[in-house]
């Protein structure tokens, strides 16, 4: 048994408040299905243990990102050709490219023989579809519209998808530089340096003091840099347990504050409330409805406090624009064809528009960053292998002094 923590929304007897416990399940869709049948719809649920946490990321069974865009790529595509649902789920079954794709086919297949709704079908498979995109599904299904609400999650993923794409792009280049001035400073301190520091050693001469740097960091380096690398990647995989919700959101708080970093993760964290607002309002849900959704896509917790102050005002009545003007939800330009959008009546439109320039600014700024960081990468390099020589060299001269007495 696994004891996860969950958060949800209460459904029963009217009611919509926001849940959080603890409970053990053999899984994450039993322990869905279980709270499902309680009456909460689960938004967010996590192993407590560290060892869990582990066994879940390299686990196979679950639905990846990859997984969840196929989907929707490929029922949107049926259903454009007006074929049934069910029918669209078998013949995806059988096209589908690995048991995972085919195991929630087959799951949404099984819940909706059984009478459940799509969205309720699409919620018990964790990890297809994320809270809001589910949300999106069962308001579409209330007004008629679910081919529509497909149309805009493929949508959805396909634009969060190249965005992804051109971020790790950019990264990559960067990233292996890194990798090998860390695999060269290592090679050249388990290999190199220590044959290196016998041999004068064995001569009986004292070590120039960058040599003896050097030969320290060295024998640091041999034994610590796996044991950090192994760490890294621990950290990396458990990190939604290792990260708690006050350390999220000072560093929250801190990314906003940050210049540079202010601006991309602004930007970014924009572009996700506007897609989100526009798809729920396209999809047929209202207003307060759709910055509720808004509110679980958006992962500052900064820009989470902003945008609840703001719904509490729109709430009572205040305009969007004014509201969220009055809390920096939005960057001034994005903020600036959201009014354009509400004052000539095309608020989805507006949003749009606020999305497609979230993302290039973001691109932008990314892009700059790029330029900035390769060369300070390749400076350091430059800077870690010239220490190394220099202090090797230090060495032979002293060596040859040695020698010559």
């Amino acid at each position: 048994m696994t004891q996860f923590s969950y958060k949800a929304i209460q459904v029963s007897g009217g009611a919509s408040a926001t849940v959080t416990g603890t409970r053990e399940a053999p899984d994450e869709r039993t322990l869905r299905e279980d709270l499902r049948a309680g009456g909460l719809i689960v938004i967010d649920a996590r192993p407590v243990r560290l060892a869990d946490a582990l066994k879940a990321q390299v686990g196979s069974s679950r639905p990846r990102r990859g997984d969840s865009v196929w989907f929707f790529q490929t029922l949107n595509v049926l259903m454009q050709g007006r074929v049934p649902i069910e029918s669209a789920l078998s013949t995806m079954r059988d096209l589908a490219p690995n048991p995972r794709q085919r195991a929630a086919c087959d799951g949404v297949r099984d819940k909706l023989r059984s009478g459940a709704s799509f969205a309720d079908a699409v919620g018990a498979v964790p990890g297809l579809a994320a809270p809001h995109h589910i949300e999106v599904l069962r308001s579409a299904a209330e007004s008629g519209s679910l081919e529509r609400a497909i149309e805009l999650i493929d949508e959805s993923l396909t634009r969060t998808g190249e965005l992804k794409r051109m971020l790790i792009g950019r990264l990559i280049y960067p990233v292996l530089l890194l990798i090998v001035a860390v695999l060269v400073v290592w090679g050249l301190a388990t290999f190199v340096i220590p044959k290196f520091a016998q041999q004068l050693s064995d001569l009986g001469g004292e070590l120039p003091w960058p040599t003896m740097v050097t030969v320290e960091i060295a024998g640091a380096l041999v034994w610590a840099g796996p044991i950090l690398a192994g760490g890294a990647i621990v950290a990396f995989a458990a990190r939604k347990q290792l990260v708690t919700p006050r350390m999220r959101a000072a560093l929250s708080r801190l990314a906003i504050r940050t210049p540079v970093v202010r601006d991309l993760v602004w930007r970014q964290q924009s572009a996700m409330l506007c897609d989100m607002l526009a798809t729920m309002l396209a999809g047929g849900g209202d207003l307060l409805e759709g910055l509720a959704q808004a509110r679980r896509v958006v992962t500052s917790p900064e820009i989470v406090g902003r945008l609840d102050a703001a719904e509490r005002e729109v709430r009572e009545g205040r305009n969007l624009g004014e509201a969220f003007d009055a809390h920096d939800v939005l960057p001034s330009l994005e903020l600036a064809m959201l009014r354009t959008g509400l004052e000539s009546g095309d608020l989805v439109s507006g949003l749009r528009r606020a999305t497609a320039t979230s993302v290039r600014r973001q691109d932008e700024v990314t892009q700059r960053l790029m330029t900035l960081f390769e060369p300070a990468v390749i400076l350091v390099l430059f800077l870690l292998v010239a220490w190394v020589v220099y202090s090797l060299v230090a060495g032979m001269i002293s060596m040859n002094d040695l020698q010559g007495l």
